[in-house]
């Protein structure tokens, strides 16, 4: 028998799915952004924005193109903190030893963005395009390397180029390392997750996996700054 909490996600996913810019837009690229300091969901909502308005800047600076994102904050996994520390005596090396207390706390939050970018303009780069590969393919003269060019390549250049802008125009609130910034191509083949989703679809069920019931909506979704249907 299915529990009222999975009847609801069951709910919300299907809206998604079947009602929301998604359905005519699918997702293409799955991101996954960790942040350097254990920020407040006020604050991911604010660095939401930023990152929504450098995807736009670089993708589509005339607003001549859909893009559809939908922006999932997800709660990390536990963790023991150190709250005190003290001395307590060991009585068989009679001695005293520091202790420290420790509480499980909450995990941080990070991001899982679905992005739809159906058009970008390989063949003819903007301005903003340019200036990102200039930098990212330093080392290729400032052009992407031929493969990336090639047809069958242009989502994963695009990919390349999603990382690579929101590193360079995002670095207060996310660090250096790869593990900041992932960016996963999506296909139907594609799993994610260990309940073996596949395609876009299974990469919404993955983002939404926190949503236990409808008022856990509103706080996994974020629909300040996703542009996707909800209502």
């Amino acid at each position: 028998m299915f529990t009222q909490s999975k009847i609801d996600l069951s709910q919300i996913r299907n809206h998604l799915i079947e009602q929301s810019e998604f359905k005519d837009y699918p997702p293409e690229y799955f991101i996954t952004i960790s942040y350097r300091d254990p920020y407040s969901r006020d604050d991911l909502v604010k660095f939401h924005k930023r990152i929504s308005n450098v995807i736009h800047d670089t993708f589509d600076p005339y607003n001549m193109n859909p893009i559809c994102e939908g922006y999932f904050i997800e709660e990390g996994q536990k963790k023991l903190k150190v709250v005190d520390q003290h001395y307590i005596k060991n009585s068989i090396l009679d001695k005293y030893e520091l202790d420290n207390e420790v509480e499980l706390v909450k995990g941080n939050l990070h991001t899982h963005l679905l992005l739809s970018l159906p058009s970008v303009p390989i063949e003819s780069p903007n301005k903003q395009l340019r200036k990102v590969w200039s930098k990212c393919y330093f080392e290729f003269g400032g052009r992407p390397p031929m493969h990336l060019l090639a047809e069958e390549n242009h989502k994963h250049l695009i990919a390349e180029t999603i990382e690579g802008v929101i590193r360079a125009r995002c670095p207060y609130f996310i660090g250096n390392s790869d593990e900041y910034v992932d960016v996963q191509l999506i296909n139907q083949g594609r799993e994610f997750g260990d309940k073996g989703g596949k395609g876009w679809q299974g990469a919404l069920h993955y983002a939404t996996k926190q949503m236990y019931c409808k008022d856990q909506f509103l706080e996994v979704f974020d629909e300040q700054n996703s542009n996707i249907f909800v209502a």
